[in-house]
């Protein structure tokens, strides 16, 4: 067997970081940048690269309507908004999750309620129901690192309580549940596209079926001319186009450009980032220390944001961050347990009532998820590499990863 580096043997990986980037930044790319300064750097209306943008995105996921906006937190407090939720009502949310899938619901006053998690750090329809009460209006999903929730089942929970379902689609741009595309059976759906497998660097999209949702959304955020052309003047919001809701939050020309550029190259950013998984899935199916996390292709299409990998415990002679403190050592620097995405269940901001009320520290008791503490201390994350050259990488990080799993195999 071969001495970790962490006990003085050589590593596996001796390759200068960063080893992962995205996207690729190529001539084409490049191309498309520069073409876009010289064509407009302050689009008002769709006229130009956000509408070529927002029609391609729609064609991407078959939404009937999108609206672009600055960022994915941007697009979900949109939603907030424009689902009419009001103070004194209350979403389900995941427990386990980024804090922008709730924390715009909590900026608006409404209660936000947290849901525990299955095997794959998803809400199901069980878990949602178990947090009903009078007030609830609309239940918000994730689709966590890529792998989708049971739309079929969550679905049929929402209509038949007649609840808004609403979807953070932001790690699941390829996904899809039993042949539907993710956020084509919800209300409405965001997609941010922060560094997700399609990118405009920073940016978010809000889809919906219902055409006053998209006018709303026009209103939320894109006030003046826009709103002005594309708002039906019969409409009893229409005298707010000019003013729209009172704040901007348009995504800027160059990440609309960013974004028509990934989405003219969809098929071979899915085709390679499949490849990939499909490749670490199958190198690692028979470790007994660690395997991927990935729903089954009969259930549902994973929507390749990351590759999401699960440590047991139990066949292992070390803790999960220690596995992840010898990965680092062989020079597999990418492998992480996520910081930032985690149980948000017990932040302050979701135990204030009042909006309006000054921030002060908040005592907010731990509530009991048994299945979002399972996830959570058993996840690790690696990427999914998108270029055509990262095969070496790949390699590296499967040896690095087998390596340390023989030499801590209970």
């Amino acid at each position: 067997m071969s001495i970790l580096a962490a006990h003085g043997g050589p590593p596996t990986i001796d390759v200068p970081g960063p080893h992962y980037q995205w996207p690729t930044i190529d001539a084409d790319f490049e191309q498309a940048i520069l073409a876009q300064t010289r064509r407009s750097l302050s689009d008002r209306d769709a006229s130009g690269v956000l509408g070529e943008f927002e029609q391609a995105f729609a064609a991407f996921v078959g939404a009937p309507h999108v609206v672009s906006f600055a960022s994915g937190t941007a697009a979900i407090h949109a939603m907030s908004r424009i689902a009419g939720l009001r103070p004194g009502d209350a979403v389900i949310a995941p427990a386990y999750t980024f804090p922008a899938t709730a924390t715009p619901f909590a900026f608006e006053g409404v209660e936000v309620l947290f849901a525990d998690a299955d095997e794959y750090g998803n809400v199901t329809a069980d878990t949602l129901a178990a947090q009903l009460q009078p007030n609830v209006r609309a239940v918000i999903v994730t689709h966590m690192w890529g792998n989708p929730c049971d739309m079929t089942a969550i679905a049929a929970f929402c209509r038949a309580r007649d609840l808004l379902l609403l979807e953070d689609c932001s790690h699941a741009h390829f996904a899809s549940w039993a042949g539907q595309h993710v956020g084509s059976l919800a209300d409405m759906a965001v997609y941010s596209t922060n560094q997700k497998a399609i990118t405009t660097g920073e940016g978010g999209i809000l889809t919906m079926n219902d055409n006053r949702y998209r006018e709303l959304a026009l209103l939320f955020g894109h006030y003046n001319k826009r709103c002005q052309v594309e708002i039906d003047p019969g409409a009893d919001y229409y005298p707010f186009a000019y003013t729209g809701m009172g704040l901007k939050h348009r995504m800027h020309p160059l990440a609309a450009a960013i974004g028509v550029h990934q989405l003219q190259r969809a098929s071979q950013i899915e085709q390679r980032r499949r490849q990939i998984l499909g490749r670490v899935t199958a190198s690692l199916a028979n470790n007994p220390v660690i395997t991927t996390a990935v729903v089954p292709d009969r259930l549902g299409r994973h929507g390749l944001y990351v590759i999401g990998l699960r440590f047991r415990p139990d066949n292992a002679t070390v803790t999960r961050n220690e596995f992840v403190k010898l990965c680092l050592a062989e020079g597999a620097t990418e492998v992480d347990v996520p910081g930032s995405t985690r149980d948000i269940s017990a932040e302050p901001l979701f135990a204030r009532p009042d909006p309006h009320a000054p921030y002060r520290n908040v005592t907010v008791s731990p509530r009991n998820l048994p299945g979002v503490r399972r996830f959570q201390d058993t996840f690790v994350k690696i990427p999914i590499w998108g270029h055509p050259d990262d095969d070496e990488l790949v390699d590296g990080y499967l040896a690095a990863l087998t390596k340390v799993s023989a030499a801590v195999a209970a």
